[in-house]
C-alpha cells in the first residue's frame, strides 16, 4: 500500500469513525445546517474567508486575536479551544476567525486590541461589533458566553442575569 493510500485510509477512518457527529438533520440556531466539529477541533478561518462565510451562512463571527509569544493565548488554545462543548458550539453557531497579531497588526489596531488574547464577537455583516472579551477565559465560562451570544440574549439582559437564570 502506498503512503498516499495509507494517508487517505487513515483520513477517511478519522472522518467516519472519530469525528464528532452533529446528528442527522441537525440545524444551527440560525436555521442553517449545523457544521459538525472537525476531528481537529474548531474550524478556524482567516479573516477575509471568515467574513465571506459569515455573510453566506448568517452566523456571527468569533474573531480570536492571538500571538505565538502570548502565554495565555497558548493556555486558551490548549484548554478552552479543545473542550468538546466549546468546539461544538463554536462550529455550530459561529464563524471562527483567527488573527495572529504579530502578522496582522493593522487588523488588531482596527479592533482596538490592547492585550492578548482578545476575542471579538461581530455580527454577520462584519461591521457591527457585538462585544469583545479580553484575556484568558476557561472552558466552562466560555461555554456560557457562547450561549449568551448565540441565543442573542445579550439584546435583552446582561450576562449576570443570563447566568443566574441558567442556575
Amino acid at each position: 500500500m502506498t503512503r498516499r493510500a495509507r494517508f487517505l485510509l487513515l483520513f477517511l477512518f478519522g472522518i467516519t469513525v472519530l469525528a464528532p457527529r452533529a446528528g442527522a438533520g441537525a440545524v444551527a440556531t440560525d436555521g442553517a445546517p449545523a457544521a459538525p466539529a472537525p476531528a481537529t477541533g474548531i474550524a478556524w478561518l482567516g479573516y477575509d474567508e471568515g467574513l465571506a462565510r459569515a455573510r453566506e451562512t448568517g452566523r456571527p463571527l468569533l474573531i480570536s486575536f492571538w500571538a505565538d509569544w502570548c502565554k495565555y493565548c497558548k493556555k486558551m488554545k490548549a484548554e478552552t479551544y479543545v473542550d468538546p462543548a466549546v468546539v461544538a458550539a463554536v462550529n455550530r453557531d459561529f464563524v471562527a476567525v483567527t488573527v495572529n497579531t504579530t502578522e496582522d497588526q493593522k487588523r488588531a489596531a482596527e479592533y482596538f486590541v490592547r492585550g492578548l488574547p482578545t476575542i471579538w464577537f461581530v455580527e454577520k455583516d462584519g461591521r457591527t461589533r457585538i462585544t469583545n472579551l479580553p484575556g484568558y477565559v476557561d472552558a466552562p465560562t466560555f461555554r456560557q458566553i457562547l450561549g449568551y451570544i448565540s441565543s442573542r440574549d445579550f439584546e435583552k439582559m446582561d450576562f449576570k442575569t443570563y447566568t443566574d437564570q441558567a442556575k
